[in-house]
């Protein structure tokens, strides 16, 4: 009876004790250890296409020329950079035999989870010090397990702590891919979730952008809310089949770069996918002035002001810091008509890459 009474208080001791280590450190049984539930276990991008994504020849997903080959031998179309990215998975790597394969960018992970040291990526150091040693620009992802806006800005936080000091030329992605993500949240929920991420990262300055499956990003991540950051998309097959606006593909995890042991995510940056398409507005400010105005305020880019008294004339342009988002135009002609267009601008990897343009607006001068 007395064996039987300690017995059951041990029971209860040890169920008090883990519901004090998940309180007080939010981890979750598939974060514990990086256990990993991605779409690429599961519903995988390769199932999604139908399509083989591996070597099928021998220029697949390498540079010729001012071209990027794909699996299947043909050109992608708008592709103008070529990356990889990499986590403690890909073991030591040496970046500067990367470097000499003509790898242009490498997205790191730091970590996974919530913000806890066991947690970082066991080569996130060796991985940053030495791309940038070897002069590659990079960005940084983190694996995310977040099921609550408490968790996102844990992860965020994560984040925050291992690039702190660090000079990133791309994003920090929020890489939402584990399928326990998926199962226990409405797409609301997802999207505060990714909300309370990005505004978390871009509060501290740096680019915030979502990386997901072309599933995911087609029937789980609610377009309207995820227009507001870049999108990196996995579609493992012979053509990216995401039909809205991206501006990363990953487009296999079979590639081959010198200096990375076994096979390797390969990325590619997409010219015309890089922004979002802006949007324009314009008033009159005054006499032969306007304002115009517009969206999104993107900090590190410039934005492009075309100007012109015919809509299919020729245009004048203006060139302005994108993140103050608006900016007048004087000495205008008093009782004409103008018309305006924007565009996005920015420098990557020594080239200048703009997004579309916005729709032409008018407005009648006073």
């Amino acid at each position: 009876m007395q064996n039987g009474v300690l017995k059951k208080i041990g029971i209860s001791f040890m169920l008090l004790l883990a519901a004090f280590f998940y309180l007080h450190t939010g981890v979750q049984a598939g974060e514990k250890g990086d256990q990993a539930d991605s779409f690429r276990y599961g519903k995988s991008a390769l199932e999604e296409s139908g399509l083989s994504f591996g070597l099928l020849n021998a220029g697949a997903w390498t540079r010729s020329g001012n071209a990027y080959y794909s699996s299947n031998g043909k050109v992608i179309n708008g592709a103008y950079a070529r990356g990889i990215d990499v986590s403690g998975n890909n073991g030591a790597i040496d970046w500067n035999a990367v470097k000499a394969d003509g790898v242009d960018f490498a997205i790191i992970r730091c970590g996974y989870g919530m913000n806890q040291t066991n947690q970082d990526d066991p080569q996130w150091l060796a991985n940053v010090t030495g791309c940038e040693a070897a002069g590659i620009p990079y960005g940084v992802y983190i694996y995310s397990y977040a099921d609550s806006v408490s968790r996102a800005v844990s992860e965020a936080d994560h984040v925050l702590r291992l690039i702190n000091g660090r000079r990133l030329a791309y994003p920090v992605y929020f890489d939402m891919e584990d399928q326990s993500i998926f199962s226990t949240t409405t797409a609301k929920q997802r999207s505060q979730i990714a909300k309370a991420f990005c505004q978390r990262i871009e509060a501290a300055g740096y680019e915030a952008a979502i990386y997901a499956s072309n599933y995911s990003f087609t029937n789980e991540l609610p377009e309207k809310t995820f227009n507001k950051w870049g999108r990196w998309v996995a579609h493992y097959s012979a053509k990216c089949g995401y039909k809205g606006t991206y501006q990363m593909w990953q487009a296999t995890n079979q590639g081959r770069v010198a200096g990375v042991q076994g096979p390797v995510d390969i990325n590619f940056l997409i010219s015309d996918q890089i922004f979002v398409k802006p949007t324009v507005k314009v008033t009159t400010a005054g006499k032969k002035k306007v304002k115009v105005s517009w969206k999104p305020k993107k900090k590190g880019s410039t934005v492009q002001i075309y100007y012109s008294r015919s809509k299919k004339g020729k245009y004048k342009l203006l060139t302005k810091n994108a993140k103050k988002g608006s900016a007048k135009i004087k000495k205008l002609k008093s009782g004409k008509k103008y018309y305006f267009k924007v565009r996005l601008s920015r420098q990557l990897n020594g080239v200048t890459v703009c997004s579309r343009y916005s729709k032409t607006v008018s407005v009648r001068v006073r």
